[in-house]
């Protein structure tokens, strides 16, 4: 064959096409990457639920899954990300109280659980994520011992599935090694948390300083994260009484929450860490119909810095057990009292996906969390021995 005659069927199987083609063509393959991406869904804690939701509020980007650096490398991992020009983008749960004993520290104390016990142990499958967790009491009320006592119902929930148990030996030290990996720091002022975070990040690179340089930092915790706010409130309203009015500027409230704010952004960003925070709700609970479902709603009494800041907040309440009814004589009320105490220690608890801030929602978020419905929430029962979700996977 003539080489004019090649050149003319090697042309025969050349498409033309205009800028605008080859444009549609290369987004429609970006698209692709992003949707085959997107059904990838990470794991944030282990908790089934949990994470579906929060994997539908977070758009992972492409060719960038969710990072699994260790401590001890992820100080390179930063610098690249910086160099690169991106961040991973981590979600911010927050577990809000609608009362005294509601049980959202029941569930914060089972969350920790699942991100420091490892995936399994020996042959029994513990569903960890064997990562480190850095917890900031904000409120000192966080019980180490209580943590610890659910931990062990869990393993043992855990090792009663299996052929071959492990001795309580095994359990206790697996237990002490898992806590070795929690790193509590207690501050006791707002300026103080502020300080702590400055220099959590070099306390996290130094890996002489402590014993997770093998693991992946799981989540930063602030329990009662609304502890240190009404403190920040009376100084902000003293400011105001002995400022002049030609002496305005920003409140000392909205400006040390946005550098909250900022610091927490920062580990997010060096670490591709989860923040789980705690608060109390002051506001009623309602519920109302949006997009046909019934939805809780719940007014957030945080800086607007924060409730910007939070992805997905979960209201977490107790079962009400149905009260003594009006006109009962002490005698009949004497006698029900065994059987109401037995309802209320077997009462569940719930946590549900707060909607108060749907509007703000991405449209790919809302019609995801529409398709789950009540698959949202989170339902829970707590003994004195351990904490039991409704979907343990």
């Amino acid at each position: 064959m003539s080489a004019a005659g090649l050149g003319a069927r090697l042309l025969q199987g050349v498409k033309v096409e205009g800028l605008n083609e080859f444009l549609q063509t290369l987004r429609s393959g970006y698209e692709a990457q992003v949707t085959q991406c997107s059904r990838t869904e990470a794991k944030y804690i282990g908790q089934s639920t949990i994470d579906r939701v929060l994997n539908a509020f977070v758009r992972l980007e492409p060719h960038h899954p969710q990072s699994t650096f260790t401590l001890a490398t992820a100080s390179v991992a930063t610098s690249e990300q910086h160099r690169a020009g991106r961040s991973n983008q981590t979600p911010v749960l927050e577990l809000v109280g609608t009362s005294p004993c509601s049980g959202k520290k029941q569930l914060l104390y089972y969350l920790i659980i699942r991100l420091l016990l490892p995936l399994e142990h020996g042959n029994i499958n513990l569903r960890g994520r064997g990562s480190a967790v850095v917890l900031l009491d904000l409120g000192n009320t966080f019980s180490l011992l209580r943590l610890k006592r659910i931990m062990m119902g869990y393993v043992y929930s855990c090792v009663g599935n299996a052929s071959r148990p492990l001795s309580i030996e095994v359990i206790n030290a697996l237990v002490r090694a898992s806590f070795e990996h929690l790193h509590v720091f207690r501050p006791h002022s707002l300026l103080s948390l502020l300080a702590t975070l400055s220099h959590l990040q070099s306390y996290l690179f130094d890996t002489s300083s402590h014993v997770s340089a093998n693991r992946a930092l799981g989540a930063i915790v602030v329990n009662d994260a609304d502890a240190f706010l009404w403190q920040a409130r009376l100084e902000d309203a003293e400011d105001e009484i002995s400022m002049s009015s030609s002496a305005q500027k920003p409140g000392l409230l909205a400006n040390r929450f946005r550098e909250l704010v900022a610091q927490l952004r920062i580990l997010q960003s060096s670490f591709s860490c989860l923040v789980i925070a705690t608060s109390s709700a002051l506001s009623s609970l309602t519920y109302v119909r949006i997009d046909g479902l019934h939805v809780p709603i719940l007014q957030s009494h945080m800086p607007s810095a924060w409730k910007a800041f939070v992805t997905a907040r979960f209201v977490v309440q107790r079962e009400t057990v149905r009260k003594f009814q009006y006109g009962m004589s002490v005698e009949e009320a004497a006698r029900e009292a065994q059987q109401r105490q037995e309802a209320v220690e077997k009462s569940a608890f719930s946590a549900r996906l707060d909607w108060s801030e749907s509007e703000a929602w991405r449209e790919d978020t809302r019609n995801a969390i529409k398709t789950m419905g009540v698959n949202t929430d989170v339902n829970f029962k707590v003994t004195s021995e351990s904490v039991h979700c409704n979907i343990d996977d």
